[in-house]
């Protein structure tokens, strides 16, 4: 019988499975062990890539999403260690992980359940990692801020026991989910997962039951693991929101008395966290475009002051109007302008920023010719373009310096990156990068040094902290096998402060995983071919061309919903490919949704009629992808009118 069963489960996270699967197996070579994958009917090669290059993983590939809770039961129910590790495939453990963990429940036979201490993408400690019973009081605290704005209090700080040591052990109450490990004979005795459980909460409720047998639960910081997507980088979403605390009622109404008057007050701190969480992202994404809007616009009154008084020599000469409404409309323009040229080409450099002014400056010049009462200087409106352009240079120059850790400062340069690991690692790297050469720069490596080392070879891991100033790092590049998996989580935690992005490529591996963004699942970049359609320039024009259709169909409203037949889902498809959820025309299948692809509303399976073979479908597919034309996308939405609505036929 082994010691340890270590049960994942995945849905659509290949690339992050990969990494956590090779820090798995290096931890497990001090541990009797095995290891469970739950696949719930992944679409993005995950089993392939389970098959290929871990055949000794126990797998069980659902043919439907049965959920977290289930999926986990299922492999538990066949597992046969003396304890057993809920693990989220999104983590990377440290070699001597599971052999430290499994000393301290030898040593401590109460211990139920044990949660390691967890770092994010960024290396920033995760409050999840010990958490309080979230019992009336607790979440009445958490619901409505209290335990955010008292952290050090123990009677405000109960849920993410903010007021303990994160680096020392101690008693809590819940684990988290992403690192539960438990010993089988309590969880015998607990029962396994509740499935009733939707999203989040059943960590809970199972640490709760582990405690109810007389075992303890422990937070155990003497190993730290990356979990890549924690809850930071979920909780600002008002859906986040929702399920967090639906799941705190539901674990309350099981486990404490239903008390109406505490679900009421649950419920209103549920609609306070949603407005507060909309209100923070909506300003954090505008406060920029505020900044700039209020320093053009005094700009703008003072240079229309000594324009009337050099040029124009009539003091007071433009009227009230130009101040109060053309201007704010002049600089809604420019300002959105240079907003949609960074969004299309993926970039925030005075080049596109002044891209942006030229494109607004064109835009107020055409309109403006044909409303007479409302066309004045030309000159003003070029120096106004000109002083907006400062402007939105000035604060990227500024917000950059402010954050710039450098030694070399400047704004148009590539990406830089720092390998940190082997000589093949870095082979390796060169090769997936090598079609991105025009967007980032491998400046070298760090780490063993080696025959093959040439030029790339820049020292040791412990010259990282002056490297990255002397050679105005933007990145640095784990390579697994090259570096431990403990080293990976040190360095992402020593330099968080720093600023860089963190990025992992497995051994042998085809693409490189980065998640260091608060509200982001990170990037893959990878050394596949990608057809044409797939290219980040060809998905932009793509987007315009959603874009430019949804305008043509808005135009043709009456007809549209005529020919639609179902009014409501092609209001419902209108608003999803706007929001960027869907596309209007795309592929039957999902294969390509890791490229940045949406869902279609019109598939190429219905263009290719009902009775239409999968043969038939995956060529059209194949064609789409690689012929693809913006203007095809346009005369192919308007012969296809009637299946406007076609994708939520059931």
């Amino acid at each position: 019988m082994p010691r340890l069963s270590v049960v994942i489960v995945n849905y659509n996270v290949e690339h992050f499975l990969e990494i956590c699967l090779h820090s798995v197996m290096a931890a497990c070579k001090n541990t009797d062990a095995e290891v469970w994958v739950v696949d719930n009917n992944s679409s993005d090669g995950s089993l392939e890539m389970l098959r290929q290059k871990f055949p000794d993983v126990k797998l069980i590939a659902n043919t439907v999403n049965t959920g977290f809770s289930t999926a986990n039961n299922q492999a538990i129910k066949q597992s046969s260690g003396e304890f057993v590790l809920l693990l989220n495939p999104d983590t990377i453990v440290p070699e001597e992980c599971f052999e430290t963990c499994l000393t301290f429940m030898d040593e401590n036979p109460e211990t139920g359940g044990l949660g390691a201490r967890m770092v994010d993408g960024a290396g920033v400690f995760l409050p999840e990692s010990k958490r309080g019973l979230p019992g009336p009081w607790v979440s009445f605290c958490k619901a409505f801020g209290l335990s955010g704005l008292f952290p050090n209090s123990p009677k405000f700080g109960q849920y993410y026991l903010s007021y303990l040591n994160e680096f020392k052990v101690h008693d809590v109450d819940v684990l988290s989910g992403a690192f539960m490990l438990m010993r089988k004979s309590v969880l015998d005795k607990s029962g396994l997962l509740d499935e009733s459980f939707f999203m989040y909460g059943e960590d809970v409720d199972l640490s709760y039951r582990l405690q109810k047998t007389g075992a303890r639960n422990f937070y155990f910081p003497v190993t730290t693991i990356i979990h890549f997507k924690g809850e930071s980088t979920r909780r600002g979403s008002i859906s986040f929101v929702r399920n967090f605390y639906k799941a705190m009622l539901l674990f309350s109404a099981k486990h404490f008395s239903k008390n109406r008057l505490f679900t009421l007050f649950i419920y209103l701190g549920i609609g306070v966290r949603a407005c507060l969480a909309l209100a923070k992202r909506g300003f954090d994404k505008i406060s920029a475009f505020l900044l700039e809007f209020g320093i053009a616009f005094l700009g703008m009154a003072l240079l229309k002051e000594w324009w009337e008084l050099n040029f124009k020599g009539i003091p007071g000469m433009y009227p009230a109007i130009f101040m109060q409404l053309l201007v704010p409309v002049y600089l809604l323009v420019w300002l959105g302008s240079t907003r949609l040229a960074a969004m299309y080409s993926r970039d925030n450099s005075p080049m596109v920023i002044l891209k942006g002014i030229v494109l607004g400056t064109i835009l107020i010049s055409g309109i403006t010719n044909f409303f007479d009462d409302y066309r004045f200087s030309k000159g003003l409106i070029l120096i106004g373009a000109a002083w907006t352009f400062s402007v939105s240079t000035g604060r990227l120059i500024a917000s950059d310096l402010l954050k710039s850790r450098k030694l070399l400062f400047n704004l148009k340069r590539k990406r830089r990156i720092l390998v940190l690991g082997d000589h093949s690692g870095f082979k390796n790297a060169s090769l997936i990068l090598e079609k991105f050469s025009q967007e980032v720069l491998l400046c070298g490596r760090c780490g063993p040094a080696s025959k093959d080392s040439g030029a790339e070879y820049l020292g040791s891991k412990e010259k990282l902290n002056e490297l990255s100033y002397r050679l105005g790092l933007d990145e640095i590049l784990f390579c697994q096998g090259g570096i431990s998996n403990a080293d990976i989580i040190s360095q992402v935690e020593e330099f968080k402060k720093l600023g860089l992005r963190f990025s992992i490529l497995a051994p042998g591996g085809h693409y490189l995983v980065s998640s260091s963004e608060k509200h982001g699942r990170g990037q893959i970049v990878q050394s596949d071919s990608i057809p044409e359609l797939l290219q980040p320039h060809n998905l932009r024009l793509k987007r315009l061309s959603d874009i430019g259709i949804s305008l043509l169909l808005l135009m043709m409203l009456p007809l549209v919903l005529l020919k639609s037949g179902r009014p409501l889902v092609f209001l419902r498809n209108f608003i999803s490919v706007l929001s960027g959820k869907k596309t209007w025309l795309g592929t039957a299948g999902n294969d390509w949704e890791r490229y940045g692809l949406r869902p279609a509303v019109i598939s190429t399976r219905i263009l290719a009629g009902k009775n239409a073979d999968s043969a038939l479908v995956e060529s059209l597919d194949k064609l789409y992808i690689q012929e693809f034309l913006a203007e095809h996308e346009f005369w192919t939405v308007l012969k296809n009118l009637g299946h406007l609505a076609a994708s939520e036929k059931a």
